[in-house]
C-alpha cells in the first residue's frame, strides 16, 4: 500500500542550473538543504552539457518516445524504460535528435545511500520493500496501480509488500537503502 502519492501536478518545478531544461522534483531527503536522494522528472529541451554533480551516483530512465544519447567516453543511446547509471561528477552531454524527451531521474549521494532501479512494462511484480531501506513506484508512461492508481508520472512511496501492476503501462521500481559495510 502507498504511504504517500506525490501527482506530476503537484511536483516543484525548476529550471536546469545551465539551462537547456526543467526539473520536476517528485521527492527529496531531506526535504531541505542538499538532498541524501532525490526523484526527478526531466524535460530535456535541446542538446547541451548535464550539470556535473560531484559525490553523487545518478540513474537516468528514458520515459519519452524519443532518442536521446548520452556522450561520456564512449557514447550510449539510451532505451526507454532501461535504466543507465552513471557518476554524476563525470562530464556528460546529451543529444536530443528527434527534439525534447523526458526522463526519470534517481540521485543519491555517495556513502548516504544506494540506488536499485528496476523496471515493469506490461505486467504485475510483487514488491518487498526491505527492512530498512524506502520503495517507490514511478509510472513512466500511461497507469500503475499499486493500492492506488498512479498517471503518468505520478510517484508513490510504499510501506510494505504490495504487487505493482503495470499491465497498462510501465513502471520503475526504486529502493534506497543505506550503503552496504
Amino acid at each position: 500500500m502507498p504511504r504517500a502519492v506525490t501527482r506530476f501536478a503537484d511536483a516543484t518545478t525548476m529550471p536546469w542550473l545551465g539551462g537547456g531544461g526543467i526539473t520536476h522534483e517528485l521527492a527529496r531527503h531531506p526535504a531541505d538543504g542538499d538532498f541524501a536522494w532525490r526523484l526527478s522528472v526531466a524535460e530535456v529541451q535541446q542538446d547541451g552539457a548535464f550539470s556535473r554533480l560531484d559525490g553523487v551516483d545518478r540513474v537516468i530512465v528514458l520515459c519519452s518516445p524519443g532518442r536521446m544519447t548520452l556522450h561520456t567516453p564512449d557514447p550510449v543511446e539510451l532505451q526507454r524504460f532501461s535504466p543507465y547509471a552513471f557518476d554524476g561528477g563525470s562530464e556528460v552531454s546529451c543529444t536530443v535528435p528527434d527534439g525534447p524527451t523526458r526522463d526519470f531521474n534517481v540521485m543519491t549521494r555517495q556513502g548516504a545511500y544506494v540506488a536499485d532501479v528496476a523496471t515493469v512494462i506490461g505486467a504485475d511484480a510483487p514488491v518487498d520493500v526491505p527492512t530498512g531501506g524506502q520503495v517507490f513506484v514511478f509510472c513512466m508512461d500511461g497507469t500503475v496501480t499499486c493500492g492506488t492508481e498512479l498517471g503518468t508520472f505520478d510517484l508513490a512511496e510504499l510501506d510494505e509488500s504490495t504487487t505493482v501492476d503495470a499491465t497498462h503501462g510501465a513502471a520503475a521500481i526504486v529502493t534506497f537503502a543505506p550503503p552496504a559495510g
